[in-house]
């Protein structure tokens, strides 16, 4: 009976397919023709991988596709974002078995800013406005980590989703390397994504990856990182952000403090000098418009100073008129300082709750141990918050919810055996927290 009803299945499917296949092939309108393959193929993979492997594709696939926010299927709406709830949609009976472990800093930070954002929307001029503002940070810095950390992905998982981050943002920089000028905005480079600051924000998110990527493959596989971290270095010298570029630095010094490895420093250095130098040269080449360059004062930078100066002013002035209750999240992204945008949408208490979100990302760096280098993301957009708009993108958020997936682990890297066992040296960190406590087992 029970082949009997599996030859039937097998029998439905195949016609099914080749029912799609047919509408694909023959159909006169393109786009019915592409959806209808589409679908045919995606019902292939999902009868030969399963739902579970299949929507980990997807997963992986949505963060590939995250730094390519100007991959849009319609409206606001990315192939990013399908891919991830296509994913998440074939993920469920996953979740429903598992526990979210989020951390307290973080749960505490989101109850009072989603408390706070909600009665600010509803006591906002334009209410309606001010709430769909609002629900998209919570999509993104609240929903996306949740469903994220309720997966519980292995440590493997989580390096294959850096990986695509950072081959996603490599994609972009090669393409816009290829388009040369006619793939610029504002006399600065775009990649594939809306605007050259999320380009920009990308490259520096990339970079922290490859930070945490880079304790992560052996020893004779780290070239791949180095050459990795070249590209995405120039791509944010290519952006013409100085506040990425800024970023990038903060978080290039930071981290031989973090791991108290003397010999990172002269690594760094030279390899940064280098890096820089070359990228200049090459950009110089192809007659393009560099961070450098706008470091030095030219018109754009000083067009996008004095527009940051008044957008300052204008969000200062808002705050101070509503200081509690808030303004409304609506029409906040022009104000160029995240948390400001924050404190301006819903007043001192959800500017608290933002701060708390912030510190829970970066504060998995400095704990005892092996710090969790995923943190680095969260300690550059720490950093680029203050200079910068962003607050709810998935090229932001895609990252760092994977900080909270692995922040509230035993050793943050998942189920992967010891990821001091990769590294050049026994970080003394790690060596003295070791030693400090001998009864404890060594994980294998």
């Amino acid at each position: 009976m029970k082949a009997l009803q599996g030859s039937l299945a097998s029998i439905i499917g195949v016609t099914v397919l080749l029912f799609l296949l047919g509408i694909g092939v023959g159909s006169n309108q393109l786009l019915l023709g592409i959806a209808a393959i589409g679908i045919a193929v995606a019902l292939t993979v999902l009868v030969g991988l399963g739902p579970e492997k299949m929507g980990i594709g997807l997963m992986i696939i949505g963060m590939l596709l995250a730094p390519l926010n100007t991959l849009r299927l319609i409206g606001n709406v990315t192939f990013s974002d399908i891919a991830f709830v296509l994913g998440f949609g074939l993920l469920i009976p996953r979740m429903l078995v598992k526990r979210p472990k989020l951390p307290p800093l973080y749960v505490i930070g989101v109850a009072i800013l989603f408390t706070g954002g909600m009665i600010s929307s509803l006591l906002a001029p334009l209410p309606v406005a001010s709430l769909g503002g609002f629900l998209r940070l919570v999509a993104a810095a609240i929903l996306l980590p949740f469903i994220m950390n309720l997966l519980q992905p292995s440590g493997r998982l989580v390096d294959t989703l850096a990986w695509a981050y950072v081959v996603g943002q490599i994609i972009s920089t090669g393409y816009s390397v290829i388009r040369g000028g006619a793939g610029m905005a504002q006399g600065r480079a775009i990649g594939l994504s809306t605007h050259p600051n999320f380009y920009a924000l990308a490259g520096q998110l990339a970079y922290a990856l490859l930070i945490y990527l880079y304790y992560r493959v052996e020893r004779q596989h780290r070239w791949v990182v180095v050459l990795a971290a070249a590209i995405i270095g120039f791509s944010v010298l290519n952006s013409g952000s100085r506040a990425s570029l800024l970023c990038c630095i903060v978080v290039t010094i930071m981290w031989p403090i973090i791991e108290r490895s003397a010999v990172a420093w002269y690594v760094i250095i030279t390899g940064a000098i280098i890096a820089v130098i070359a990228a200049e040269s090459v950009l110089r080449a192809l007659g393009q418009e560099t961070t450098l360059e706008r470091l030095s004062g030219n018109t754009s930078a000083q067009y996008s100073d004095q527009a940051r100066e008044q957008a300052l002013e204008s969000g200062f002035r808002q705050f101070w008129e509503r200081p509690i209750q808030g303004n409304g999240w609506n029409d906040i992204l022009e104000i160029h300082n995240a948390y400001l945008e924050v404190a301006v949408g819903g007043g001192v208490l959800c500017l608290l709750g933002f701060l708390l979100i912030v510190a829970s990302l970066i504060r998995p760096l400095f704990r005892q141990g092996v710090p969790n280098r995923l943190a680095y993301a969260g300690l550059s957009y720490a950093i680029f918050a203050l200079i910068g708009p962003t607050l709810y993108d998935r090229v932001l958020w895609t990252v760092l919810a994977l900080i909270l997936v692995t922040s509230a682990q035993g050793n943050g890297n998942g189920d992967v055996p010891d990821e001091a066992a990769h590294a050049p040296e026994d970080p003394p960190r790690a060596r003295n927290a070791r030693v400090s406590a001998p009864g404890r087992p060594r994980s294998r």
